[in-house]
């Protein structure tokens, strides 16, 4: 039997198997465990450092201490009928809520059993990153000259210029060590209950998260807000003047409202300032990332998850002791969240994830209305007004999309019509000089108002669009109604693009506008003039619009390569420019003689089977069709 040899000095110093054959792999595994050492003891450096330099940002009496240990209890949030809560809220105490309270036990709010170090730290670097290498009030003045013009964020609307001022005035750099600082101050201050009654007002809500009282969600605001100003305002000189440093700030601005974000509901104390902010993070995403990514897909699902967690999704009139203010800043947040999901879900062709039937559905009032989905003669275009609208046609789109899966059903076509019938009585509703009767060149409306008028327009089009499409045969046979929808939708769509300069976003961006309703209707369109379903007349205004679509797209007025819907708006434009190419070629044949062509209806079976499915591989499909083959394409790739 063979005597065991000892350990190497190094691999019994590193407490380590030691093979006698690569010391060297024993040095390398010491100076690891030494480096791993180093950075729990760097982490507790931070720690302690952060508690060492506390400054006047709302300074406590006692220094706050980073515990990495999370809090136990999780917050359970909203608990229904079918909960646990339910049964045992017949047994609790009188004023007692049991279980289902959404609010957190004081008493876990001055734990240190809360929070993600590991968060504040990387957004503690972000901040110090951001806040070194541009000037905070430059940013400042960006959010204010980008509120000057009209615009704001949609659901945050109420705090921005608030956030923005206070924010702006909120930082000091004493020491290396600031930022660690005010990272723990703003976790502390984000683990606060925000306290209201019914008679609180906006103000006194506000000031709980504003000056000494900031939050992880106050920096998220404000951040939001000065990316949300780098994609409108094209030139600031005091912060960017090239795409690439525009760019360089938007991305920075994008990561620490992820962190501020994350951060926050680390803490597990829910609330309506993190459900405003997950929701401009979102919309944040779909600006940055694009309509189309799993980015901004999950965003929107966790807002979601936050209503239904908040119980936002229950009649908000009948919870007790909620100011009038909050009511309707609550029916705002479920408006334009349930509006995203129905138009993200009908644009990805994806299921949409709130349904009516489990909500109570609620939009904001509207000022002297006699009830709830009234308008007054003298309602003003807004953000609220937007939200509004938008959810009323989204209830519609909900409606539509639930008898797509009934297709079938011989009642469909009534049911179909009697939709109809409900969005033309809503647009009829609406004050006169929200209805965009006539040509948006002849508006005489501010630039926020121009573009709102557009957008109600472009909503109510696209809920009879969806109408009509679901009642066709095949994608491939687009009918008159159709084609004439289709027809007005892609005509504003171009005017919005010609007068985007005059437009100020009223609650969709030009992107949006462009790939949400203008390429459905482009694609309708397309197929109309290819099985030769369309009046001469209507064919001419068609193929103007269109040629006006491709022009702008390939001067790069639009979307250039790298922006995030790039991909979708250049395959459509190379098959829009071929077809474009196919009515003007000499030796090409008649697209009605190509069209009637055997193996054209093997062609028809390519579209895709989802009638709602305008992107990428429609355009492929589309592209794939014999008239057009025989053109080649006059555009180098995109």
């Amino acid at each position: 039997m063979s005597a065991r040899l000892a350990a190497c000095e190094a691999c019994r110093k590193a407490k380590l198997a030691c093979d006698h054959k690569q010391p060297d792999h024993a040095f390398q595994a010491e100076k690891s465990r030494e480096a791993e050492v180093g950075s729990i003891l760097a982490l507790d450096l931070y720690f302690k450092l952060a508690n060492a330099f506390v400054s006047s940002i709302g300074s406590p009496d006692e220094p706050p201490s980073f515990n990495p240990r999370r809090n136990p209890y999780p917050n359970p949030g909203y608990l229904g009928s079918s909960s646990h809560a339910a049964i045992f809220k017949h047994i609790t105490p009188e004023g007692d809520h049991g279980l289902g309270s959404h609010q957190a036990a004081p008493e876990a709010l001055h734990s240190d059993l809360f929070g993600d170090n590991h968060l504040v730290l990387q957004g503690a670097d972000i901040l110090k990153h951001l806040l070194t290498t541009y000037k905070l009030s430059a940013m400042k003045d960006l959010v204010m000259f980008w509120l000057a013009k009209g615009a704001n964020l949609a659901l945050a609307e109420p705090f921005v210029n608030e956030c923005a001022q206070s924010v702006s005035q909120l930082f000091s750099y004493n020491d290396d060590n600031w930022h660690l600082v005010y990272a723990r101050c703003l976790m502390q201050n984000s683990a606060q209950p925000l306290q209201f009654n019914d008679t609180t007002d906006l103000a006194d809500f506000s000031a709980q998260f504003l000056d000494h009282n900031a939050r992880w969600e106050t920096l998220g605001i404000f951040f939001a807000a000065v990316t949300r100003a780098t994609i409108d305002i094209a030139f600031f000189p005091s912060l960017y003047t090239t795409e690439q440093e525009q760019y360089t700030l938007r991305r920075l601005c994008t990561k620490l409202c992820d962190f501020a974000l994350e951060i926050s509901l680390s803490l597990d104390c829910l609330n309506d300032l993190q459900l405003i902010m997950q929701y401009e993070n979102f919309i944040v995403h779909s600006y940055v990332d694009g309509d189309q990514s799993y980015h901004s897909w999950r965003k929107l699902g966790d807002a979601i998850s936050s209503t239904f967690a908040l119980g936002y999704h229950e009649n908000i009139e009948t919870k007790p002791n909620i100011p009038p203010f909050l009511q309707e800043l609550r029916k705002t947040a479920f408006a334009r969240i349930y509006s995203a999901d129905k138009n993200i879900a009908i644009f990805l062709g994806r299921p949409p994830r709130m349904n009516k039937r489990f909500c109570h559905f609620q939009i904001p009032s509207c000022h002297n209305a006699p009830h709830s989905r009234a308008w007054s003669s003298d309602a003003q275009a807004g953000y609220r007004a937007d939200t509004r609208w938008s959810a009323l046609c989204a209830s519609l789109k909900e409606e539509i999309w639930e008898l797509l899966q009934d297709k079938h059903d011989p009642q469909c076509a009534s049911r179909a019509s009697a939709i109809q019938r409900q969005a033309e009585t809503q647009w009829q509703r609406l004050p006169p000089h929200f209805r965009l009767e006539s040509s948006l060149k002849e508006c005489t409306q501010g630039p926020f108002e121009r573009d709102f008028v557009a957008g109600v327009r472009l909503h109510h089009l696209h809920v009879l669009f969806l109408i009509r499409l679901l009642l066709l045969k095949s994608p491939t046979e687009p009918d008159a109604p159709i084609i004439e929808t289709a027809g007005q939708m892609l005509t504003l769509v171009v005017e919005i693009i010609l007068l985007r300069d005059q437009l100020t976003n009223s609650g969709t961006g030009l992107i949006w506008k462009v790939a949400y309703y203008g390429l459905p209707a482009a694609g309708i369109l397309l197929l109309a003039m290819l099985k030769q379903h369309m009046p001469r007349m209507q064919r001419t205004r068609s193929l103007q619009d269109l040629s006006v679509f491709v022009a702008e797209v390939q001067i790069g007025t639009i979307v250039r390569a790298g922006d995030p819907n790039y991909a979708l708006l250049s395959k459509a434009t190379r098959t829009i420019q071929r077809f474009l190419d196919s009515t003007h070629s000499d030796t090409a044949q008649p697209v009605a003689e190509v069209a009637g062509q055997e193996g054209t209806d093997e062609w028809a079976t390519l579209l895709s089977l989802d009638l709602w499915d305008f992107e990428a591989g429609f355009w492929q499909s589309l592209a794939d069709h014999p008239s057009l083959l025989a053109i080649e394409p006059s555009l180098p790739p995109l």
